[in-house]
């Protein structure tokens, strides 16, 4: 998530308070600025004015005129100031590695020429810089997370089983943030969703489950605050409480039912309260219920 956004101090008669609204309502710092070269990592700077670009902010620019992106360079170009709420939101720089690393990754997998593979390998180790820079994380580390798989490039796939019992759902305590969230994890490459689903349910909550129904596939980075390097698909599946004993495991610290209404503070990167409620709407109605999916 990119710090904050300035705003070149010449916009200020321009921007609506809608606008700012929806500043304040997703707790997005802005600040007006003259000195549009001051030092922040990971901040924007928004200007609509060619003879005041930063040197050391990451420039957000106003076309006014289609052509004008010839004329700047080091920039990010957008057609309207409401646009800065698409730019701050989609993570540009994250997208942009995602798509080197896969068409590095791709050409790797299949390419039989040796200067394809070089230039292929260069080009995944600069997705890796272009994020260890903007994230402030070791590039080796991004090497290894974000551009270790071989062959073609697909997304992750994670299943997280909805356990319902008297109008209380069964959520587990995470090992990593000590937040709660439906019991799940990756599929692995063995067993399919229902097999994975029993699995999860009683590695994490001690859980015995029947899998009924898929509630919904969705695409991770559509539905979290944080993008998922590879691309991530979660399958969401409707389960039949049997019973339950919690059993001490290197993934959970517990498991326990939580009423929509008084719900524990949740791992949002792995369960969102709009996930839960999608959960808890199938559940009520389950024959009439039309998977979701993005």
């Amino acid at each position: 998530m990119y710090k904050k956004v300035y705003i070149d101090i010449n916009l200020k008669n321009k921007i609506s308070d809608k606008l700012f609204d929806v500043f304040n309502e997703e707790g997005i710092k802005y600040e007006f600025l003259s000195d549009y070269n001051i030092i922040e990592n990971n901040s924007l700077y928004l200007t609509d004015d060619k003879t005041r670009l930063s040197d050391t902010l990451i420039n957000v620019y106003i076309l006014s005129k289609e052509y004008d992106f010839l004329d700047v360079k080091n920039a990010i170009f957008i057609k309207r100031v409401e646009d800065i709420i698409r730019i701050y939101r989609n993570e540009v720089w994250m997208k942009w590695a995602q798509e080197l690393q896969f068409l590095a990754q791709c050409s790797l997998a299949y390419s039989k020429d040796k200067f394809d593979r070089e230039r292929s390998e260069r080009i995944r180790e600069i997705a890796c810089e272009m994020l260890a820079y903007k994230y402030n994380i070791p590039v080796e580390k991004i090497r290894i997370d974000f551009a270790g798989e071989l062959g073609y490039q697909t997304p992750k796939v994670e299943t997280r089983a909805a356990i319902i019992k008297d109008n209380k759902i069964l959520l587990v305590k995470e090992q990593l943030d000590g937040k709660w969230a439906l019991p799940g994890g990756y599929q692995d490459v063995n067993v399919s969703i229902r097999e994975n689903v029993i699995k999860e349910a009683s590695e994490e909550a001690g859980a015995i489950v029947e899998p009924l129904k898929i509630i919904a596939v969705l695409d991770y980075n559509k539905h979290h605050h944080v993008n998922f390097p590879f691309g991530m698909v979660k399958i969401f599946v409707l389960c039949k409480y049997i019973n339950h004993s919690f059993v001490d495991n290197t993934e959970t610290l517990g498991a326990d039912f939580y009423s929509l209404d008084n719900l524990p503070e949740l791992s949002t990167t792995r369960t969102t309260f709009d996930q839960l409620k999608m959960c808890f709407d199938c559940y009520e109605n389950p024959e009439n219920w039309n998977t979701i999916f993005d």
